[in-house]
This record gives C-alpha cells, sequence and structure tokens, in this order.
C-alpha cells in the first residue's frame, strides 16, 4: 500500500473542508474527483490485508460527500455571495451553523 496516496487522500479531504468551511463551492466538485480518483489508487494496490481500513476510508468519503452536500445546500452560494456583514450574516456565523450541521450529521 503507498502512504504517499493515502497521505494524499487525507490532504485532499482537509482541503474539501476548508472549501466547505469557506463557501468555495465551485472547487468542490474538482476536489470530490480528486479524492475518489487516489481511493481508487489505493485499491488498486491495496493488498488483502490493506482492505478492513480501505473500506472504512471510503465509508468516511461517502459520510463526508452527504455532509458537504447539506452544507452546500444550506450555504447556496447565491447566498453566500450577496449576503455580508453589512446584511448582518458575519463568516463566523456561517461557520458556526457548518459545524453544528456536520455535528446533526454524524
Amino acid at each position: 500500500m503507498s502512504s504517499a496516496i493515502a497521505d494524499r487522500v487525507m490532504a485532499v479531504t482537509h482541503k474539501l473542508v476548508q472549501q466547505a468551511m469557506h463557501g468555495q463551492w465551485s472547487d468542490v466538485p474538482r476536489t470530490v474527483e480528486e479524492r475518489r480518483v487516489l481511493l481508487d489508487r489505493l485499491n488498486a494496490t491495496a493488498s488483502a490485508t490493506d482492505q478492513p481500513w480501505l473500506v472504512a476510508l471510503r465509508q468516511a468519503m461517502v459520510e463526508s460527500d452527504d455532509a458537504v452536500a447539506k452544507i452546500a445546500a444550506a450555504d447556496s452560494p447565491e447566498t453566500s455571495l450577496a449576503a455580508g456583514p453589512q446584511d448582518g450574516v458575519h463568516p463566523a456565523n456561517t461557520v458556526d451553523s457548518t459545524l453544528a450541521m456536520i455535528r446533526q450529521s454524524r
């Protein structure tokens, strides 16, 4: 198993979280696809002993994709771009509400 690929999967997952937290929705589909490609590469090189943690990693990816979809639906780009501090929407409030949504989806 290539730990370099596994490290990249984790790095891309972190990047995805950052994009979601900052409302960078136009970048999210590319990042999700990048993570899928990396996981496919891991799967292609996985041994039988690697399968249990690879299954767990894939399940985590599915859950992450679901959470990002929920966040994107709640924090649409139109709302994020149109609203700002002048409208009573502070970036910290968006982050707090996003974190609350992630916690509820567990």
